[in-house]
């Protein structure tokens, strides 16, 4: 099964397709078409009945009716010898069933990396080749203004996951990112961003939440919390649940000291911190959940 580490950028680009033009122009240098949309198409790559490849996503921009690029999405979050042989079938797969110029791109989450996906893949025929266009952390567009955040939320999102922990502009900026998205679409996101950080970057953003002026605040907390609950009853996360306990102490404007935290986090029993989850929203301090 996917994890969400590997779901969560391609569920950005279905949400967004629109996202893969910066990553393109701006992490590549990719020179881009006139267009005036992009939209997400068939990811399926099929060479014949018995033999399906299947691509994690592909996006065409057009010019108006006209089909200007299609981009082929793959997300790695490994080394596979193997893409090296089915890249280049995604790639010619979609590009005769679009029937526009098409590239692939590849999203890493390690600069590391995209360096080992980085450069040609020869096919044996002389001069035909096919060049990966790789973004990795390094070159993830930064988005630190409020208003860039605010017009592009979900690259707000892959901004503050790549640079949050050395850049905590990128965490201001998420803030108002999610400000700007649905509901359905916030606790994951805001989770997605939040797994992996520094305990400096953590504590900033859980901070955030606690001294912001964000309409959205309980309910969203409410949902991360529910979350957080069925992460736990499914999979074991109780770190799910544990998180959701600290988002919502903070989200209602609670300190949550050192202490508290650990006490939290070092609960390992999923009906404990469940019953933590629910008193969050009741309690009139982080210590009254313990008694």
């Amino acid at each position: 099964m996917p994890s969400e580490e590997h779901e969560i950028p391609l569920k950005i680009i279905r949400n967004a397709p629109e996202v893969v033009i910066p990553l393109l122009r701006d992490a590549v240098g990719f020179e881009l078409p006139e267009y005036t949309e992009a939209s997400m198409t068939s990811s399926e790559c099929t060479d014949s009945k018995p033999r399906v490849y299947t691509s994690d996503g592909a996006v065409v921009l057009r010019n108006g009716t006209e089909k200007v690029l299609a981009v082929v999405v793959e997300r790695q979050h490994k080394q596979e010898q193997d893409k090296f042989w089915t890249w280049p079938v995604y790639h010619a797969t979609v590009r005769a069933q679009v029937k526009c110029p098409t590239v692939l791109l590849a999203l890493c989450p390690t600069d590391a990396l995209a360096r080992y996906y980085t450069g040609p893949i020869h096919t044996g025929y002389p001069g035909d080749h096919l060049t990966p266009l790789v973004v990795g952390p390094s070159n993830t567009p930064v988005v630190a203004d409020p208003e860039q955040a605010r017009s592009m939320p979900e690259l707000a999102v892959l901004s503050a996951k790549a640079h949050g922990d050395h850049d905590l502009r990128t965490l201001d900026a998420v803030m108002e990112a999610l400000n700007a998205v649905s509901s359905d679409h916030r606790a994951f996101y805001y989770d997605y961003v939040l797994a992996g950080r520094s305990d400096e970057a953590r504590k900033y953003l859980e901070d955030l939440m606690s001294v912001g002026t964000y309409n959205w605040q309980s309910d969203f907390a409410r949902e991360y919390v529910d979350i957080g609950r069925e992460e736990g009853r499914e999979e074991g996360r109780e770190e799910g649940v544990a998180r959701s306990v600290i988002l919502f102490l903070s989200s209602r404007g609670f300190e949550v000291s050192d202490e508290i935290r650990q006490r939290i986090e070092s609960c390992d029993d999923l009906a404990t911190l469940e019953g933590w989850a629910s008193k969050a929203a009741k309690v009139n301090s982080p210590e009254e959940l313990f008694g």
